[in-house]
């Protein structure tokens, strides 16, 4: 005779299983023993596992990783199962573990449903890792964090400013909450939400003696070029459009640095593609001109971008105040004509 035993999560040693007849088969199931596992347990199991560290967790939780260590331990005895392997590479879930998760980002969705439902979420707070690059950074950066810490006092960001693809490397690695980038798609772990479109055109020094008439691709070889370094998710952006178009550069000099990019091209030593947006007060002032081409360049799209499925509502409310606040035309005061210092 066959039997099928359902496993609880806890039993009674004590107390015979119940036992329920069909024909030949008989399915036991044993005691269940009342638990009570609580959010905060279960969010220190969630966030571990899903950013691969207890550190990681107590970062995201605003906790200290002791604390988590003991709340994941609580929970693992108040079930009486091994949830996680600490090991030197990271968090490894176990079979428990694996059955135990899906299970946890329900219990854990559903407590922010309650308390919509019951009036309202809770205030957000505690830091939020932002990634920028150097455009965002050097024009609209500031406003979005005087923006998010007046509506929000106990949000901090903390910005980190790199070149695109290296902030999606930290993104992936958990070591950012949010990146502000080009692109429009960086796999299926991360949504993205727009935040803003920037032109980025040709321009040069009025002194490198560009003609005025428009470029064809093959001209461009003529004339040094000036470019952000290949770990420029704008680099990666523009890459496939430039082959496709058959643009050839043969002298070409490359920075991660825009700021270093505007100086070299106002100082003629080649051509670059900035955006006019930003660079609006040089090109007023006669120190840039803008390199027409056929075809010229297509708008770069920016996003926000975060993992998907997070249960940390920060990420999406700063985003959507980066899509408000986005001015990539924003600058110090910057005379409208004439820099001291200029030949």
């Amino acid at each position: 005779m066959d039997t099928i035993t359902f496993q609880a999560v806890a039993t009674n040693p004590h107390t015979p299983p119940f036992q329920i007849g069909m024909g030949s088969w008989i399915f036991t199931a044993p005691r269940l023993l009342p638990m009570n596992p609580t959010f905060k347990q279960l969010e220190a199991f969630y966030h571990s596992a899903k950013l691969g560290s207890l550190s990681a967790a107590a970062t995201t939780l605003h906790t200290t990783q002791s604390a988590i260590s003991k709340r994941v331990s609580d929970l693992e005895a108040e079930l009486g199962k091994r949830l996680l392997h600490r090991g030197a590479t990271g968090i490894v879930l176990t079979p428990d573990g694996e059955r135990l998760l899906p299970m946890a980002e329900e219990a854990l969705r559903l407590r922010l449903r309650m308390a919509e439902a019951a009036g309202g979420s809770a205030p957000l707070e505690g830091k939020v890792r932002i990634g920028v690059t150097e455009l965002t950074a050097l024009s609209w950066l500031g406003l979005l964090i005087s923006t998010v810490v007046k509506e929000c006092p106990g949000l901090t960001l903390e910005p980190s400013v790199a070149p695109g693809l290296q902030l999606i490397d930290q993104l992936r690695q958990h070591e950012l909450d949010l990146a502000i980038v080009p692109g429009t798609y960086w796999g299926e772990d991360f949504q993205l939400m727009p935040v803003g479109v920037v032109e980025n055109v040709w321009m040069a020094s009025p002194a490198l003696g560009v003609p005025e008439g428009p470029l064809k691709p093959m001209d461009f070889a003529l004339y040094p070029f000036l470019e952000q370094s290949h770990d420029s998710s704008k680099s990666l952006f523009y890459r496939p459009w430039l082959e496709e178009h058959g643009f050839r550069f043969n002298r070409v000099f490359a920075s991660n640095s825009l700021a270093v990019l505007g100086e070299l091209t106002i100082d003629g030593f080649g051509i670059s593609q900035l955006c006019p947006a930003y660079f609006r007060p040089e090109l007023e002032a006669g120190l840039l001109k803008i390199v027409h081409s056929v075809p010229m360049p297509p708008p770069m799209i920016y996003n926000a971008v975060f993992h998907q499925g997070s249960l940390d509502t920060r990420a999406e409310y700063i985003a959507r105040r980066a899509a408000e606040v986005c001015d990539f035309s924003r600058r110090r005061n910057v005379p409208a004509s004439g820099f001291s210092g200029r030949p």
